[in-house]
């Protein structure tokens, strides 16, 4: 083989790799297909928690509620069948957008981590993030933003 050659085929395999990682890190969150702004709350069906997998059923541990008037999404966390956490993703160290992580967050910008309550469990953050009361009925989730 060529150097030429060689370096190409090297620098394709790295960029392929990176893809691969970048979509396998992303594949984790799940962004909810539909959420709704009813008077001053977000409201996410709690169908979205359930995936299936191979004919079975499986909850998620959070779902990411984007709206467009929000500089940042919420994290939803199931805590139990009725009881979910809100968690506005916008760190509090710098201002960077937090992920989920299962059923933690992390601050890609400077390895802040938190717990889905919100509170900080890694520095360098010192903050907790922001948080939102959450409501529910038989099926709804409601974010109450006020």
């Amino acid at each position: 083989m060529e150097r030429r050659e060689f370096i190409r085929t090297g620098c394709l395999a790295c960029l392929g790799g990176s893809a691969l990682a970048v979509v396998q890190g992303c594949s984790s969150t799940y962004y909810a297909k539909q959420v709704e702004l009813k008077q001053n709350s977000l409201v996410v069906k709690k169908s979205e928690f359930v995936e299936m997998k191979k004919e079975k059923q499986i909850l998620r541990d959070a779902v990411v509620a984007k709206y467009e008037k929000l500089a940042f999404p919420i994290a939803l966390f199931r805590l139990s069948e009725d009881q979910y956490s809100a968690v506005y993703l916008e760190c509090t160290h710098q201002g960077n957008e937090v992920q989920p992580n299962g059923n933690y967050l992390v601050c890609e910008g400077h390895g802040s981590e938190f717990d889905n309550l919100g509170k900080v469990t890694q520095g360098p953050a010192e903050d907790p993030l922001r948080t939102f009361a959450v409501k529910t009925d038989k099926e709804n989730i409601y974010i109450i933003l006020s």
